[in-house]
This record gives C-alpha cells, structure tokens and sequence, in this order.
C-alpha cells in the first residue's frame, strides 16, 4: 500500500517540474490584470479565495455541505433539528445535552471535528453529548462521510465535520457599512431565544462581528403530555433532563492586508446550565429496577461551557505552481464539564449509586497548528499539490480526584502529523487523486503508562464524468488513529484500568458516489463498506482486582475490541425543481455489524438505526415575500439480535418506528426587507417517540438481563411545538 501510493506521489511530482519548466517561459497579460485589481471590496477578495479553494479542492468521497441560513429558516437550536433533513444522520439523547451525532451509524467521537479549524476532540461523559454548537452562529456545515481526504486531519475514522462560523460579510447589505440585527423568538414546548448582532465594515480592509445569543428551554413535554395539566404541570409532565439555559457568543474579525493575504481571529464560547440529573440522556427509571435508587430523586447542576478560538492567515496563490496558497492555523478548545450536587432527597443513595452522585470538575483541552500548502497543477487550478503539518495537544482531567498511586486523574497526548495529496485531470473527463498522512500519537493514560501509537492514512480516488451532468465518483481510504484520551468522567474511576500496549485504530472505506444533474432535477446515490479494526473500547470488563488495602472488585478496562467493527450501506436522494417549487427525497442505510450482528447500544462507537426517509416540499411565493415548506421524516421499526460489545454477549432489541412532520412559513415584507417573520410548528401530529439512535439500555456496559435495563428510559423527543420569531435589521 505505501509503494503504491509512493510511486504514485513520484508519478505527481514529475509532472509538477515538467509544467514548471514551461511556466516559467511564458508571461501572460492575464497577471498584469491580476496586479491592477487592488480595490476589491472584501466580499470580492472573500468570494475569490473561496473559488480558489473549490477548484483547488482535492475531490474526496460522500460531501454533504449543511447551511446557516436553513438553519434561521427552520428556527433550529439543537442537533436534532439542525440534521433533520439529513436521512444518513441520526440525533439520539432527546435534551440538548443528551444529545450525539451518529452519521451512517457512526458516533461523532469518530469524527474530526472542527470549528473555525479549532479541533473539538474528546469525551466529557458518556450519558451526555460531545458537541457544543450554537446554530445562529453558524454560517455552514460541511460533512465528509466514510472517511476524510489527508487534509482534515488526524484521527477521522469515520468522516469529518468541519463548521464555519458567520461574519460581517454574511449580514451586511450591499454598500452597507455598518449594521445591528435583533431577534426575539418563543416557543410552545417551552422556551424563548434572544438574540442580537452588531457589525461593520470599512469595505477595504476590515470587517468585524459581534453576536450573543440567549437561549431558555425551561422543559420540553413528550407527544403524550403535550396538552396534560397545560397551567398547572406537574413533574411528570416534564421530560426530565430536558431544560438549558444558554449565553453564547461570538466575535470574529477579517483583515485584509492586501487582495491576497487575510488574517481572521474567531472566538466564540457556549455556555449551557441546568438543573438535571447526572445522566443527560436518560429519564427516570422504576428504582425497584435500580437498587431502590430514582434517578428524579438526584439532581446535579450541570455547567458545561466550550471556549473556541483561532488565527487564521491565508495567502491566496496563482494559477502558477511556484506561487501557491498559503495558510497557517493556530487554535484552542478549551471545554469544562462541572457536575455539582444540586438536591439528594435519599442520603443512601450515595452508597448504592457512587456514579451518579459523585460530583466532577472534567476539563477536555485541545490546542495546535496546522500548516498548509495548495499549488496549482497545469496552469489549470482544478489540478493541484497539497502538502501540510499538524500539530496537537490533547489533554483531560477531573479536577476534584485526588491523585493515588495507581490513577492520576489526568491523561493527555501529542499528535503530530503531516500530509501530502495530489488530484490530476488525465483526460477532460477523467481525474484520479492520491495522497497520504503519516501521524504519530503520544498518549500519556490515567494509570501512568505511556502508549506510542502511528501510522499511515492512504487514500485514492477516480473522477469520471462520462458525459458533462454526470459525476462517478470511486474512493478508497485506510486510516489509523491512535490511542487518546476517552472518557473523562472515567478519570476519577479507581476500577477503571487502560491495558499496557494498546494499539492504533485502523479504518477502511471503499466507496462508489454517483451525482446526475439535470436542469429540472438532480439523481444522486452511494453505496459503501467501511471496517474498524481494533477499535478502542473503553469499556470492556475486566477481572477480580485486589488493592493495597485488601479490597477487591471486578475493574473496568480500556482496551482494543477483538472484533472487527463492519459498516456497509447505501444512499439515494431525488431533487425536483421548477421555477418557484422544490421537492426532494432522500433515504439511507447503514448496518454496522460486530461478529455478524447489528450492534447493541454503545457509549462511544454507533447505534443501529431503520431506513430512513425524508421527504420536502417548498413554495416560494415571491411575489408577497412568503416561503412555506414541508418537511417529514420516516423511521421504520428496527427489531434485531444485536450484539453487545462490553458483555461479548447477545440479545434481542426491538426500537419502534415513528413518522415526524414540520412546518415552516417565512415572510418578508416586499416594502419592508429589513424585517423578518419566521413560523414553524414542529412534530405537527404530536407524535410520541424516542429516537432510534438514543440509549436502548440505561447502562450499556451493564448486561441485557440486568434489572436496571429491563424497561427502555431514554428521553422520549419534544411533542408539538409551535415556534415564532422576529428579526429586524438596522
């Protein structure tokens, strides 16, 4: 594999002096009219570099690009709505703080995540979500599913995401200079959202942004108590752990140096608070099934706040392969997890739950650089040479355990990396691409031990347009991961163990990708294979352990999975549009297998979810300034033997399936386009259902036949919520 790859990087680079030799003897007018273009405006230099980039892009497997404005549009403020459209992406959790992105099945932990290049790695605690996003910050989202190109980065197993945040530019009106946004929004099932923005221009060489948002869901009510004791609600009424109050914000600035080089600072914090009970995802159980223990009986204050922030100088090159783009990352990520005991109605349940009434200070750190290189190929800026480095550290701790002889309470890890890809059009309708990523993990673990784990990423791929509407699209890609920091809450854990010589995670993804465009509609399909072997589990069960003292116990342990992980599927997608009118439909399927069996619920790898449909209709009226559309999604009854990865074990899951529909009305004045008007009811029919995607049992890692997971409690999903929001633009 890395001779193959070798030579074919030789093959790239021989033809790179070829074309630099005949470069070098010609002098176009082309560059003199390049020089005398010095008063762009910054949406013109910005609008530039993104065309650079697109046609520069090395071209790499199943692309989803998810946008801000649909997102304002839909009134969305949590995963699950912000990947409603999406069929190949499932939303488990039900609160905001449950929540996980599984995308084909996978669980976002196996991601590169990025936001504004700010790496987002790490786990706080497996009963609660790994991503802390605010959605009105959010200008797009681009998904790469399967697994990423070179250039993302370390570690994506399965895919990226990679989010950009809003910025002046994205409010601004054309010759404006200055301007203020405000909006104001409620919520039946039960909430409101204020917002406001303030920005500005020169329209030469700055812009800046500054956004705050306050969001309040006092609760949200499931499909079955939706209209019960409407002024006088009582607990069960509420979904429990379902509040969050949240003040986010976001300042970002762009500097203009010349109409080649710009510098960006982004900063943007989430801070989320609540009165919940330790376990995010799940609700109350019967403590007869518990060891007399009622999770409603135990409320912990949760605050969970997220710190981004990152400079970004980017160089915009030429068609000529000496002059490249340029552009140099540096970024941190700084999160905390504080779990403080709010109410313990039971004093003896600390001794039956040490778990859930133990309080934790989880720190989850992430800072680096990444270097990169883009060089056009040819004289043809769809040809192109990427090279790069990376660096980054990674670290964890749990600040109220005291360290002991046998756990620190801390582990942190060093990646350094680089890479190099190439894509070349061979012929008009032909590309193939091919690169390569060689990382180095340095892991230092709760238990003292110190791990080196490292690898190569090859990837390749072939681009086929056998006539101009029609893209084919074969790839293949082999990534390893090394062994990082997992599960923060584990920190503080004394019969929690990591094994002695653990090794990298390798994943494989084979791909066919087939896009059709036509002028009234669009055809698009996949179909994929992807394994993980020697995945890292960090909860498998361990033996009979002795300490000091004389006291024993069975440990936990983090170790590699014996079993290969195997995922394969397929998707499909329809778009219909005429003048005013859009239909599309999509559907997916994934069957992530572990010795030949869908998987049981787990904390950190996938969920095994039914086919999914979504279906959308829109109308833009824009003769009155009104858009309505219509979205409904299908998941069909999941009932299987799955397998349980912690226990070695099988057993029989049976999750319902469910039908969601929303509405959504946008409205803006013809006379008036500074004001805007947004209406959605959600769950239209009050549907009662639990994603397919949230825990099936209340511990996972606990056996199937264990009391505690004989009733399924994950947090059923909101009932009918009509939403309204205002926003004016000064």
């Amino acid at each position: 594999m890395t001779k193959k790859n070798f030579y074919f990087l030789v093959f790239f680079l021989g033809l790179v002096c070829a074309q630099e030799a005949q470069e070098t003897k010609k002098e176009t007018k082309q560059q003199t009219k390049k020089e005398a273009k010095n008063e762009e405006t910054p949406e013109e230099k910005q609008l530039n570099t993104i065309l650079a980039s697109s046609e520069r892009e090395f071209s790499f497997t199943n692309k989803t690009m998810v946008s801000g404005q649909d997102f304002m549009e839909r009134q969305v403020n949590n995963l699950t709505q912000m990947f409603e459209k999406e069929s190949s992406i499932s939303v488990g959790g039900g609160g905001t703080r449950g929540q996980k992105v599984y995308i084909r099945g996978m669980e976002d932990r196996l991601l590169r995540v990025r936001i504004d290049g700010a790496a987002q790695n790490g786990n706080a605690f497996h009963h609660q979500g790994n991503l802390l996003i605010d959605a009105t910050m959010i200008k797009n989202i681009e998904l790469i599913k399967g697994a990423a190109n070179a250039s993302v980065g370390p570690g994506a197993l399965a895919g990226s995401m990679t989010v950009t945040t809003k910025s002046a530019l994205d409010f601004l009106n054309p010759g404006q200079k200055v301007g203020f946004r405000v909006e104001t929004s409620a919520y039946t099932n039960y909430g409101v959202k204020e917002s406001a923005a303030i920005y500005g221009s020169d329209r030469k060489y700055f812009d800046m942004l500054a956004l705050y948002n306050f969001l309040d869901i006092f609760y949200y009510r499931n499909g079955k108590h939706t209209f019960t004791n409407l002024f006088d609600p009582t607990p069960d009424d509420k979904v429990l752990g379902s509040p969050s109050m949240q003040n986010n914000g976001l300042i970002k600035a762009n500097v203009y140096f010349t109409s080649r080089d710009k510098f960006t600072f982004s900063y943007s914090i989430i801070h989320d608070q609540a009165v919940r009970p330790l376990r995010s995802n799940v609700t109350r159980i019967d403590p007869n099934l518990n060891n007399g223990v009622d999770f409603a009986l135990i409320l912990f204050r949760h605050r969970n706040m997220a710190n981004n922030f990152s400079g970004v100088f980017e160089h915009k090159g030429t068609d000529r392969f000496s002059k490249p783009n340029i552009k140099f990352n540096a970024y941190g990520n700084l999160r905390n997890v504080r779990l403080t005991v709010f109410s313990i109605n039971d004093p003896s349940v600390r001794q039956k739950d040490e778990e859930g009434t133990t309080p934790r200070d989880l720190v989850l750190n992430n800072a680096g650089a990444d270097f990169e290189v883009k060089h056009a190929l040819g004289n043809q800026k769809k040809n192109a040479l990427e090279y790069g480095i990376n660096y980054q550290n990674f670290a964890t701790a749990d600040r109220f355990v005291v360290p002991t002889a046998t756990q620190r309470g801390r582990e942190n890890a060093n990646i350094i990396g680089g890479y190099v890809q190439a894509n070349y059009y061979v012929l008009k309708n032909l590309s193939i691409g091919a690169g390569t990523r060689y990382d180095l993990y340095f892991y230092y673990d709760q238990n003292y031990q110190h791990h080196l784990t490292q690898g190569f990423s090859p990837s390749a791929v072939i681009l086929w347009n056998p006539v101009e509407s029609m893209d084919v699209k074969v790839s293949y890609s082999y990534v390893t991961r090394g062994a990082i920091p997992a599960d923060t809450l584990l920190l503080g854990d004394r019969t929690h163990f990591i094994a002695k010589n653990l090794k990298a995670e390798k994943g494989q993804n084979v791909e066919l990708d087939i896009d059709y465009h036509h002028e009234y509609f669009a055809l698009r399909g996949a179909a994929f294979y992807q394994n993980i072997k020697d995945f890292i589990n960090s909860y498998g069960i361990g033996h009979g352990y002795i300490l000091a003292d004389g006291e024993s116990f069975e440990y936990s342990i983090k170790d590699n999975l014996k079993y290969p992980v195997n995922i394969f599927g397929f998707e499909a997608g329809l778009d219909f549009f005429y003048e005013n009118f859009l239909a599309s439909f999509s559907f997916s399927r994934s069957f992530p297998k572990v010795r030949g069996h869908l998987i049981n619920d787990t904390y950190e790898l996938g969920a095994a979810v039914g086919n999914t449909y979504v279906l959308k209709f829109a109308y833009d009226f824009k003769r009155v300034g009104l858009n309505i559309s219509w979205l409904s999604r299908f998941v069909q009854r999941l009932k299987y033997t799955g397998y349980d990865i912690y226990n070695d074990e099988f057993s029989q899951v049976d999750k319902p399936g469910y039908m969601v529909h929303n509405i959504y009305f946008t409205y803006i004045p013809p006379r008036h386009k500074n004001f805007t008007l947004y209406f959605a009811i959600e769950n239209l029919f009050n549907a009662y259902y639990i994603s397919q995607s949230s825990p099936y049992k209340v511990s996972a890692d606990a056996k199937a036949s264990e009391s505690i997971n004989a009733v399924r409690r994950a947090l059923a999903e909101p009932g009918l919520n009509a939403k309204l929001a205002l926003v004016y633009k000064f």
